[in-house]
């Protein structure tokens, strides 16, 4: 998944998107709730439920969520700021694993071959660099992971990030994730500035202006009620 940071980054070009437009939300608890809405999704272990994703594709090194399951299920309470958050969440993690991803990494098996079944799955391979990484490797903080670390101070700064949310929001019916959940993700935020802005230059897997030209794009082309 892309890290909590890179969430709320998102929502972040998405307000300033939607303030130069139109005032989406009256005021700062609406605000507040469609940030928390962008955490949502992953205050749960089941992310294959939270996140709507399509039985067909489990056990792939790449889900993504059927936004449409969302929408039809949910389509009474759409206005809600929290729910608008969660669909947001949806639509930003489904356009990084189904577009940016295959941009960026490869996965092949131990024949080289280029393979998507997790099981199967031996290598990386780094597109920007062409370096080959074993797949355990990958995702640890010697490299993916690791990346969302090196960047979370910098997109913090450079993006205002809102840490200190109001974890006291009214779960509209949302019956895939609790909201009380919500309140260990922002304990956790604290945690994540630890490291100096200055380690974004030593990201290994993300080019960081490309990534963050991706998500402003993806922002930019955001339909709520067509997110294909």
């Amino acid at each position: 998944m892309p890290g909590y940071i890179l969430h709320l980054t998102a929502a972040q070009m998405f307000l300033k998107q939607t303030k130069k437009e139109q005032e989406l939300f009256v005021n700062k608890q609406e605000t507040n709730n469609f940030l928390i809405g962008n955490l949502m999704p992953d205050t749960t272990k089941d992310k294959a439920r939270s996140h709507f994703r399509d039985p067909k594709y489990q056990g792939n090194m790449v889900e993504y969520p059927e936004i449409s399951r969302f929408v039809r299920k949910y389509h009474n309470i759409l206005h809600d700021p929290s729910v608008m958050g969660y669909l947001f969440h949806l639509y930003i993690d489904r356009k990084f694993f189904k577009e940016y991803m295959p941009r960026i990494i490869e996965f092949r098996d131990k024949e080289d071959r280029v393979e998507e079944k997790m099981s199967k799955v031996k290598y990386v391979i780094l597109k920007r660099t062409g370096e080959k990484v074993l797949k355990e490797d990958f995702f640890s903080e010697k490299y993916y992971y690791g990346d969302y670390t090196k960047m979370n101070t910098y997109l913090f700064n450079h993006y205002h990030i809102p840490i200190r949310l109001d974890p006291e929001v009214n779960n509209p019916g949302i019956e895939e994730v609790s909201y009380r959940n919500v309140k260990n993700i922002l304990k956790e935020l604290e945690g994540y500035l630890t490291v100096p802005e200055e380690a974004v230059k030593n990201v290994k897997v993300f080019d960081v202006e490309d990534l963050l030209s991706f998500l402003e794009n993806s922002v930019e082309k955001y339909n709520p009620w067509n997110c294909e």
